[in-house]
């Protein structure tokens, strides 16, 4: 691939914020996906099978055959990435058996960044409508190097419809329920509307433009929760999931500016455990960007972006004892510079600004309700460090270069930050990969440190936090057995010293966040993949196990050393889709847990033991249904009616919540139809 095709695409993945052009079903590019072009782990493009981070695609026509209803279930079906609960029941990812929900995995839509600012989470159950991604990156590993201080684990990166393509117009509606609840208008699992259109100016060359809207309702679950003061009931009507999404956006040759809001409204009927009436929990995010690419030559690329995002996450509007209400600013200016002196080898460098601006809202002085606290820490005045706003500045700088060529490609970068609160205590964080293809054979190896940033409110609940480092240490063989097929063992070693824990102290009745000593495992990922114009199989299994004797307590369940709590040591997946007809396929699902272990008890001193659970989903889709462009699926889920529950990822002094009833049977209807000129 030329220089210039390479700078091209960094514009649309990454720095300009837009989907990759996604091929065709049943292409020769994408039955061997590992041929097809990625840059979420690099500022080189790369062949998947060659980019320098072990990375995982799962692109538009998956998603769409094997029915996902969200990103849990996109998720689910990477090696490595397990879904648990955190406070209030709400619910992230974790990775490799490490907690990730705070700070330590990334989440972008077309590159915006979408963990909430204050505390570094993210929040995942019904949270975008799958209508509109067209593909999903996971880099599974750190992504430090490139992203920075919140992206110490993995990498998430959701592209979705936006200028890319021709002019067309989408829409879609979907139905879900549960087949058990306490009545049929209170048993339903989600429910929702998707419209997106694009249009490309014929009259200016280069000029389009697309907007996207969706609104839904949700719940989690219709099961009984239990507490663990005995305490019982119903998650219908307690386990909110609400979301709505607008996107916009207009390009023009290699500038374009996009537009996003999102907004999750959650409740949980134990948000401490102990059963209560329904406490919402809203999430807003608004996030803008410009960027563009200026080519210079074929050799000089520079890439501006400047993006800004407002949040207001944890919104509690009751005043009650989780009232909350403050809100996050982050501008961030990035500007990256491309050169390939050489056709062998490619020289990227870089810089980042980042502006933080957190503010209480709505109070000057005086005792503040619920969970609200001034920044510098006290819940009221008077004191002479607090403050209603704080602001905090990141400088970075990075590079890398990337050699391609007969011997060994490789891979070397590094970065350099600096955050105005750590002043003594910059990151430089250096990647090593080497890679190396024989044939049909591929080999890479990888090293690479990331960090942790400590959130806005990290800092707040204790000054003394400090940031938390990991080192990865990964080997990669992979092999194209056929044209079609494709195998990968992955084997790793993760590190992490000094992480940084959600505690709740009961003497002083407050939160609290401390670095503990160390965290780490070992372990391997095996994937397959199998496809051709008919039949598609994919299957993995990954596993873990703590590997250091000393491994912080939080996370580890009393008297077990094989596994930490929530994660199975042991995750497998086996997918596919069959196509009997062009129009038709037949997509089952099977998702193995091995044996996980939940918090049993107040004082976190007994555990429950989850046993082996196989989740099954069979999805039946149906394309050009009577007229071109309209198709319908019809899926059950969790089809043998499992019990399956989220425990919460770690121990806090008062037991936290009891594992939270999730992923019950639902049948889900999806219709759609998409419209293009072309038809005509």
């Amino acid at each position: 691939m030329s220089f210039s095709a390479r700078c091209s695409a960094v514009c649309v993945v990454v720095l300009s914020s837009l989907a990759l052009a996604e091929p065709d079903a049943g292409t020769a590019e994408e039955a061997d996906d590992s041929a097809s072009t990625s840059q979420v782990a690099s500022f080189a493009t790369t062949k998947l099978k060659d980019s320098p981070a072990v990375v995982t695609v799962i692109s538009s026509q998956d998603i769409k055959e094997s029915g996902a209803r969200d990103l849990v279930d996109i998720l689910q079906l990477v090696p490595g990435l397990f879904i648990a609960s955190d406070v209030q029941g709400i619910v992230g990812a974790g990775f490799r058996g490490l907690w990730g929900y705070e700070g330590k995995i990334l989440l972008m839509i077309d590159g915006k960044e979408m963990n909430e600012l204050l505390y570094l989470t993210m929040q995942l159950g019904n949270e975008f409508p799958v209508e509109l991604i067209e593909r999903v990156e996971v880099v599974r590993g750190p992504g430090s190097v490139i992203y920075g201080g919140i992206a110490e684990l993995a990498v998430i990166n959701v592209i979705t419809r936006s200028v890319q393509g021709g002019t067309d117009l989408m829409v879609s509606g979907s139905y879900g329920q549960f087949t058990e609840g306490p009545s049929f208008s209170q048993s339903y699992s989600r429910r929702g509307a998707v419209v997106s259109g694009r249009y490309v100016f014929e009259s200016v060359p280069g000029l389009s433009a697309f907007v996207s809207g969706s609104i839904g309702q949700g719940q989690r679950s219709t099961g009984t929760y239990t507490g663990y003061d005995g305490t019982t009931g119903s998650t219908a009507g307690g386990s909110q999931l609400d979301p709505a999404v607008i996107q916009a956006g207009v390009g023009y040759r290699d500038w374009q500016a996009t537009f996003l809001y999102a907004r999750q409204l959650l409740s949980s009927i134990a948000p401490n455990g102990t059963v209560t009436p329904p406490i919402a929990a809203n999430f807003e995010t608004l996030a803008g960007e410009v960027s563009g690419t200026i080519h210079f030559s074929d050799r000089f690329d520079l890439t501006p972006r400047f993006n800004i995002t407002q949040q207001r996450p944890w919104t509690d509007p009751n005043m009650d004892d989780l009232y909350y209400d403050k809100s996050a600013r982050r501008l961030r200016a990035r500007l990256i510079a491309r050169w390939a002196p050489l056709d062998w080898l490619q020289l990227t460098i870089g810089g980042d600004a980042m502006f933080d601006h957190a503010n209480l809202n709505g109070v000057s002085s005086g005792t503040l309700p619920g969970f609200q606290t001034y920044f510098g820490g006290a819940s009221q005045d008077p004191c002479s460090t607090c403050t209603t706003s704080v602001d905090y500045r990141t400088f970075a700088g990075f590079i890398e270069a990337f050699s391609e060529n007969p011997i060994v490609n490789v891979s070397v970068g590094g970065r350099f930050d600096y955050n105005s609160y750590y002043p003594t205590q910059p990151s430089f964080v250096p990647r090593f990969v080497l890679l190396r293809s024989f044939g049909p054979v591929s080999l890479k190896g990888l090293i690479s440190f990331a960090f942790k940033w400590p959130g806005v409110e990290n800092i707040n609940i204790n000054p003394q936090v400090a940031p938390e480092r990991t080192t990865v240490y990964e080997f990669e063989v992979g092999v194209d057995l056929t044209k079609q097929s494709r195998i990968s063992l992955n084997a790793f070693n993760v590190g992490i010293s000094a992480p940084i824990i959600y505690q709740y102290d009961d003497v002083a009745m407050a939160e609290v966040y401390k670095n503990f000593g160390r965290q780490g495992t070992t372990g391997g990922e095996l994937a397959f993949r199998w496809k051709n114009s008919f039949l598609r199989i994919d299957a993995n299994y990954s596993l873990y196990v703590p590997t250091l004797t000393d491994n912080v307590a939080p996370y580890l369940a009393p008297g077990h050393t094989e596994s930490f709590i929530a994660a199975p040591a042991h995750h497998g997946v086996l997918t596919g889709s069959v196509r009997p007809l062009k129009w038709l396929s037949i997509a089952p699902t099977i998702l193995v847990f091995g044996p996980r272990t939940a918090i049993a008890n107040l004082d976190a001193t007994e555990t429950q033991a989850i046993p082996t659970q196989v989740l099954a989903n069979l999805v039946v889709r149906a394309d050009d249904v009577g007229v071109k462009g309209l198709n319908v699926s019809l899926g059950v889920y969790n089809i043998f009616g499992v019990d399956y529950h989220f425990p919460q990822a770690y121990a806090v002094s008062t037991g936290g919540n009891a594992p939270m009833p999730a992923l019950g049977r639902e049948v889900l209807l999806r219709v759609g139809y998409t419209f293009e000129p072309s038809y005509d």
